[in-house]
């Protein structure tokens, strides 16, 4: 799941999945927008076939890419 998730960030900010880290900041790191946290969200959906609500758009979901990688894991199960 970590790494899957890591996969997709990596093909929206066009980068090697090696070089983001858990630690790195989707906002300052990897210089996210809300344009691109709309269109991760639609990437994360389509890749491990889970929706999203309105409800999901938490600062705290989209901290770092290990918060990140916590909210696909509990969409996952849920």
């Amino acid at each position: 799941m970590e790494l899957a998730t890591i996969g997709v960030v990596a093909r929206l900010v066009k980068r090697s999945p090696d070089e983001i880290g858990l630690d790195d900041s989707l906002l300052h790191d990897l210089h996210l927008d809300s344009l691109h946290v709309l269109e991760l969200l639609t990437l994360l959906e389509e890749e491990f076939g889970f929706e999203t609500s309105a409800e999901d758009l938490r600062p705290e979901v989209f901290n770092t890419v290990s918060s990140l990688v916590t909210f696909v894991q509990s969409r996952q199960s849920a």
